[in-house]
């Protein structure tokens, strides 16, 4: 199906799995004529199937536009059958005797008389068999294509469909102001060519989207009953994130008795886009009845339940779906719904596995290589979680952003922490201890280029500070005491300070000190941490040892 373009992004995902939505033309609605002028051919293959079965319908121009469908498709058998029932019920009817020629156009070589012979008595004057045959030269010979527009202008112009091709020439070409320009002109000389008004807002759709939207209103106030506008129109709102319109436009489309499935899945996922939740949930639960297989309504309700909250139902529901729907017929939405369900239930061994499998499918996707290494964190699987923030930053594309080096040093640093033994007592084998080193120094060189970018911020020093403590666990070297003092008086000029990090700061200094006996510097640190927390503990103790009552 052509129009309904908002199966291209998310609305796709949700639909993926469901056949073309097709609606048959009830009275008032577009007949199949209209859906194939637009190019929606299984709507305009339903309407036309139909109306091949009404006495009334003229036999002779429904094959032949079944025949232009199928050879639209590439399936020439198809389109020379319906091509020769036309001829069948009316021989006179010459737009068939054309399409017959178009078949094997290419490999034709009389087929330049033939059309000529066509070409006799009144249909010499009538520009539809010359747009006809210039319509069968335009995929195989564009001179010719052009050749016969120039015939069919000179017999007929001022008839609008001779300015449609013209336009649908340019637009191939993808020539767009020449194309309006033809479009425009046919809406001049017939202000009823509903085919003009909507390819003109097909044409302007990207480009110009409230220029289109106005074209399809007016198209719309021009026939209220062209049901087609409104699924341009839907289109477009869905394009621009404006979901409530596109779901007011295309409720004017559907009919929930007489729409098909895979129609009314759309609806509910448009209802889901623009977090009408409760309508969509009723209306799911409603077609469900009528299609329990669909995999659309399936992965609607999963995503439902999942953002009103109800995560175990989201994935007992995915659970269903993973036995009921073959994984070819997965999407990258599926996995992820899974996978935040699993999250939000603490079931991150689980959570894992499906931000895997949707990375799989799409790795481009930083914000679930980020959320995936939320997984990894809590599994305290560092290795992990450095792997994936390594990935994030190649492919976020922003070169020195402190944010991630920030990030990964904390992932190397905390890699580094894992690897030292619950039990303090017990020593730790050589081989963790030189991988905690490189862990640390890999930490360090990343925080070094966060102060080199933030040197006015605490952060890259406070963990700076962290890291060469670790590196000098006794603090006999005093490792960390410069990039202490660097964050202390970086948070010191802060007036929203963080008074625990102080207090570490301060805390390593006062120990720092004491450990040189240099009793009167220790004592300046201590005193401070009591200023910030008179109930500190440790400060507390210290300054007893340091200031024993007399």
């Amino acid at each position: 199906m052509k129009r309904m373009n908002v199966t291209t992004g998310l609305l796709s995902l949700i639909l993926m799995a469901g056949a073309t939505a097709v609606m048959a033309a009830e009275d008032g609605s577009p007949k199949g004529v209209d859906y194939y002028k637009v190019k929606m051919y299984p709507d305009a293959k339903r309407a036309l199937i139909n109306e091949l079965q009404d006495e009334k319908s003229n036999k002779a121009e429904v094959n032949f536009y079944l025949g232009e469908i199928y050879f639209d498709q590439h399936k020439s058998d198809s389109a020379s059958y319906y091509y020769q029932q036309g001829l069948a019920a009316d021989p006179a009817y010459v737009l068939n005797a054309i399409g017959n020629l178009k078949v094997n156009l290419k490999n034709n070589p009389d087929a330049e008389k033939a059309f000529s012979g066509l070409l006799t008595g009144k249909n010499k004057k009538n520009p539809a068999i010359y747009v006809a045959i210039a319509r069968a030269y335009m995929p195989v010979s564009k001179p010719k294509a052009q050749q016969y527009l120039e015939l069919a202008k000179s017999v007929g112009p001022k008839s609008p469909e001779v300015y449609v091709l013209e336009g649908d020439m340019f637009a191939a070409e993808h020539k767009a102001g020449e194309a309006a320009n033809s479009y425009e002109q046919a809406t001049y000389f017939d202000p009823g060519c509903k085919e003009a008004y909507f390819k003109y807002a097909e044409l302007y759709s990207k480009a110009n989207p409230q220029y289109a939207i106005d074209m399809l209103n007016k198209l719309i106030t021009l026939d209220p009953g062209y049901k087609i506008a409104y699924v341009e129109l839907a289109d477009i709102y869905y394009e621009n994130e404006r979901y409530a319109e596109a779901v007011d436009a295309y409720s004017k489309y559907i009919s929930t008795e007489t729409s098909s499935v895979e129609e009314l899945a759309r609806y509910a996922a448009l209802l889901y886009l623009s977090k009408r939740y409760d309508e969509a949930k009723e209306l799911v639960q409603k077609v469900t009845v009528r299609a329990p297989e669909s995999a659309a309504l399936k992965r609607i309700n999963m995503y439902l339940a999942y953002d009103q909250g109800d995560f175990n139902k989201a994935l007992e529901l995915g659970t269903k779906m993973r036995t009921e729907i073959d994984s070819s017929r997965w999407v990258v939405r599926d996995y992820v719904c899974m996978a935040r369900s699993y999250a939000k239930t603490d079931k991150t061994k689980e959570a894992i596995a499906e931000y895997q499998k949707a990375l799989a499918m799409d790795s481009m996707r930083i914000d679930l290589l980020n959320e995936l290494e939320v997984e990894y964190k809590k599994e305290r699987n560092y290795v992990g979680a450095i792997e994936v923030s390594q990935d994030a930053m190649e492919r976020d594309g922003i070169p020195d952003k402190p944010s991630e080096f920030l990030n990964l040093g904390k992932n190397y640093y905390m890699a580094a922490s894992s690897l030292r033994p619950a039990d303090d007592s017990l020593r730790m084998n050589p081989q963790d201890s030189m991988k905690m080193v490189t862990y640390l120094k890999s930490a360090d060189s990343l925080f070094a280029k966060v102060t080199e970018t933030l040197a006015d911020h605490y952060a890259g020093h406070f963990w700076r500070a962290r890291v060469h403590s670790s590196l000098d666990p006794e603090s006999t070297q005093g490792l960390a005491k410069p990039y202490y003092e660097m964050t202390a008086a970086l948070l010191e000029k802060d007036p929203k300070k963080d008074s625990r990090l102080l207090i570490e700061c301060y805390s390593y200094l006062g120990y720092y000190y004491y450990l040189k006996q240099d009793n009167e510097n220790s004592k300046i640190y201590w005193k401070k941490i009591l200023a910030l927390d008179p109930n500190h503990a440790i400060a507390k103790s210290v300054m007893e040892v340091l200031e024993p009552q007399k």
